[in-house]
Formats: C-alpha cells, sequence, structure tokens
C-alpha cells in the first residue's frame, strides 16, 4: 500500500504544515512558536535603550564590579541618576550610612555645594528592626517585587550582592539567588544593576570575567558585566571595561575602554569622562620599580603570617608566583617594612610551604 507521500508530495506538504499550524502555543512549560514568527512579534515592541555610554542596557541584569576603594558606588549612583532622568530608580543603598551617602554630594560647610539629584532616584536602605529573625535574602527580593508591583518601578539597583548574598562564594546558593533575581526580571520587565566585589589583584593583568568574586558561575546569570579597573598612570584615574554583553557589540573591550578621572566637583563625587584609551596602557608595567614593590608586599604581608595562599587571594598572583617570589625576596635581603615582628629566614622558609 503505498503512503500520502507517493500519491501525492503537495497534499503530504499540505498536511504536515496544517499539523504544525495546530501546535499548541505551550509545551509543558515552553513557549513555542516558529522562530520567523518570534522575529516578528519582537518587531513590533520597542528597541531597548541605552544608557550611560551605552554601557546599561534596558531590561538587562547587569553586575558592576571593581576591587575595595574603586569607585564602585560612586559609578553606580551616577549611572542610577543618568537612568533617573528618564525613568524612576530605586537604588537600595547596602553600603554607606545617610552621612557617609550625604558627605560625597556635599562640599564645604560654611557655604556648601550640595549637588541636586532627580526627584525620581529613591534611595532605600534596609531597617536593622525588620531583618532581625527573618532570611534576609528573601525580605530584599520581596521589597524588589513590591516596588515594582505597588510603585510601578522598573529600574532597580543593589549594592551589593555580598550583602544580600552571604553564601555567593557557594556556587548552588549563588546559582539559586539568582535565579530568584531573574525570575522577578521577567516577571515585571526590570532593568536591574548590581554592583559586586573584585578581590585585589594583579594590576598589570587586564579585568576579565573571572575576577568577579563568588562563584565561577555567578557571572553567567547576567546578562552584562562591567568592571572598572584603576590606571597605574594616576591615582586618581579608573577605566571602565565591559567584560560581558548580550546586546549589541562590546563597545569596550579592552583595546577601547573608557577612561575617567575621580573626583568631587561641585560637590559631586563623581567619574569626570577623559577619553577613550587602550586598557594596555593603563596597566602596570612590568620593571625594576615594580618588581621591588611586589617584593616589599610579599615580605610585608608574610611578616602578618599569612600563607601562601591568603597572600595568593590579597595579591592577585599564583600561589606557585608568591612562593617564588618570597624566594627571592629573601635572598635578596628584603624585610618588613611593617611593625609586625619579624620572622627569621628559617621560620619564613618553613612558611612558604603553608
Amino acid at each position: 500500500m503505498r503512503t500520502l507521500d507517493e500519491i501525492d508530495p503537495i497534499a503530504a506538504i499540505t498536511a504536515e504544515i496544517e499539523k504544525f499550524q495546530k501546535m499548541p502555543d505551550r509545551i509543558g512549560i515552553m513557549s513555542v512558536k516558529s522562530a520567523n514568527q518570534w522575529v516578528d512579534d519582537a518587531m513590533q515592541e520597542p528597541d531597548p535603550k541605552m544608557y550611560f555610554y551605552d554601557l546599561l542596557v534596558e531590561g538587562e541584569c547587569t553586575v558592576l564590579f571593581a576591587s575595595s576603594n574603586a569607585g564602585k558606588s560612586v559609578l553606580a549612583t551616577q549611572m542610577a541618576e543618568a537612568v533617573a532622568r528618564e525613568n524612576t530608580v530605586l537604588y537600595l543603598d547596602c553600603e554607606l550610612s545617610a552621612k557617609q551617602f550625604q558627605m560625597r554630594y556635599v562640599e564645604g560647610k560654611v557655604s556648601p555645594i550640595i549637588h541636586r539629584f532627580p526627584d525620581s532616584l529613591l534611595r532605600a536602605e534596609i531597617r536593622p528592626d525588620d531583618i532581625v529573625d527573618t532570611n534576609l535574602e528573601d525580605a530584599i527580593l520581596d521589597s524588589v517585587a513590591a516596588a515594582a508591583e505597588y510603585r510601578g518601578i522598573r529600574h532597580i539597583f543593589v549594592d551589593n550582592i555580598t550583602f544580600l548574598l552571604n553564601d555567593s562564594e557557594k556556587g548552588e546558593a549563588a546559582g539559586a539567588f539568582m535565579k530568584k533575581i531573574l525570575a522577578l526580571k521577567r516577571k515585571y520587565g526590570l532593568t536591574m544593576v548590581i554592583v559586586g566585589h573584585s578581590p585585589k589583584r594583579q594590576p598589570r593583568t587586564p579585568m576579565v570575567q573571572n575576577d568577579l568574586a563568588g562563584s565561577a558561575k555567578l557571572m553567567n546569570f547576567f546578562d552584562a558585566g562591567i568592571a572598572i579597573g584603576r590606571s597605574a598612570k594616576s591615582s586618581e584615574l579608573r577605566y571602565v571595561k565591559q567584560v560581558k554583553v548580550r546586546t549589541g557589540m562590546n563597545k569596550y573591550d579592552g583595546e577601547k575602554v573608557l577612561l575617567f578621572k575621580l573626583k568631587q566637583e561641585q560637590g559631586y563625587t563623581q567619574f569626570i569622562y577623559e577619553d577613550t584609551v587602550s586598557e594596555a596602557d593603563h596597566l602596570r608595567q612590568k620593571n625594576a620599580l615594580t618588581e621591588a614593590e611586589d617584593f616589599q608586599e610579599l615580605i610585608d604581608l608574610q611578616a602578618q603570617n599569612k600563607t601562601v595562599r591568603e597572600i595568593a587571594a590579597e595579591t592577585g598572583f599564583a600561589p606557585t608566583t608568591v612562593h617564588r617570589k618570597i624566594k627571592k625576596a629573601l635572598e635578596l635581603g628584603y624585610k618588613p617594612s611593617c611593625s609586625v615582628p619579624f620572622h627569621s629566614g628559617v621560620e619564613q622558609t618553613e612558611q612558604l610551604n603553608n
């Protein structure tokens, strides 16, 4: 007996099309449409807006990270202000007290110069009395959901993920938390920026995704990643680099990064744009002077009874490099510059094996 294909191939194709057209839009937890239909439907939606040198994309979850005192919160606040010129923004500040925040945006005492933000930029703190005997992570997520549900806020900054997630170093806990964040983002169409941290790192190496502290998989949950690096040319200079991009082109990937000067001007502590430059030009170059600085830093850290692994985590060197450099520093006669009691060469050599 011949099949339908053998009798009438056109009829067979038509039957397949009709069968496809009857396919349900939902299969299990999946929404199913043809690839062309997804494209056609998405074309009816407006393209996402871009903010602050096109670093932030509306509707995405972005992580902004750097080492301590590099200006993460300053830049995050500046970004939030830029977004607030067009939208209501909620900035959840888990880092600064109200007084610390005020001092960043007021210059002088007799006739103070006060920076004024748009009224659409809302700053929030966690009320200490409300986090007693409660799950902090869930309480914050519930608060974010309430801001979106009842106040219609769609742009939210959270400073920082370490406060939100005590177990950010643990992959399972970090993953579970970020899934909840992403669920909120999708449910309410949120644009989210979360401030992260980078351990002290080797200033001769480019900033990369893995510099984000926490689980190695944490970056996978973000749509975009922005890193702040310190310039080797001046203590005031910072460069900003895109280490992950999901929408559009990576404009600031290392070959070209944004260079800023971090300073207070007219009462406003801010990143002041200087230029676009190569990241390599602002990394610390290896020479006799920087090698000597490395030797001294490593000897000082060891004099504080820190192990090779602890020193590696603090400096960004690999443990094997720490071991090798300390041995060489001892051979060259380096001694601690700090007030910590100095160990004998024998004790220090033994400590290298820890």
